[in-house]
């Protein structure tokens, strides 16, 4: 899902202002796409001169004027018409994976050492996603839980396998390369 589709589909429900579509984002897709905040602005920008959205300026006393986006007809046709193309398996990319492809050519202990450091930056993502709870009771609809809940699954079980090659990788002898035991088993190749 692009960030487009993103955007028309937090629009849905209601009219938005930037930094709320950018609180909608970072509680609900930071942790599970690629998309940046930056892509946001440009992307609103584009979505108005495209017809799906419109913007108008709200004035307020005291605080600077919104820009608040409100979906139009035609971005609601094309949102639900997103909503109903096949969904595709997308090619996970992880730079640690390929990294730890060559893992070879590193000495043990750059091995361990970096591995390491991936087991602390997904506990720490795990945590992050954990603390979002209390918001995601307050304020997400029904599937939006069972997202929040998909992905945390998915954190989770990211933390369970980066132990698991941390723990082979303090378990591989110097002198071995690697075994033969099949990676259904938990082994390498």
């Amino acid at each position: 899902m692009d960030v487009k589709t993103i955007m028309l589909g937090f629009l849905m429900d209601n009219s938005m202002t930037g930094y709320e579509l950018k609180k909608a984002f970072s509680l609900s897709f930071s942790f599970f796409s690629g998309i940046s905040y930056g892509s946001i602005y440009p992307a609103l920008k584009k979505m108005e001169g495209e017809g799906l959205i419109t913007m108008t300026h709200e004035i307020q006393d005291g605080t600077p004027n919104r820009k608040v986006y409100t979906i139009t007809d035609k971005g609601k046709e094309i949102f639900r018409d997103s909503l109903r193309e096949p969904i595709s398996l997308e090619p996970k990319r992880d730079s640690f994976l390929m990294q730890l492809i060559f893992f070879a050519h590193l000495s043990p202990a750059e091995r361990i050492k970096k591995a390491k450091q991936r087991l602390e930056s997904v506990r720490k993502m795990q945590s992050a996603l954990e603390s979002l709870w209390p918001d995601i009771a307050e304020h997400a609809d029904q599937y939006q839980v069972l997202c929040y809940q998909y992905g945390l699954r998915h954190v989770r079980d990211l933390v369970k396998n980066v132990e698991v090659v941390v723990r082979a990788l303090e378990e591989i002898p110097v002198h071995k390369k690697g075994s033969t035991s099949h990676p259904r088993n938990g082994g390498s190749i």
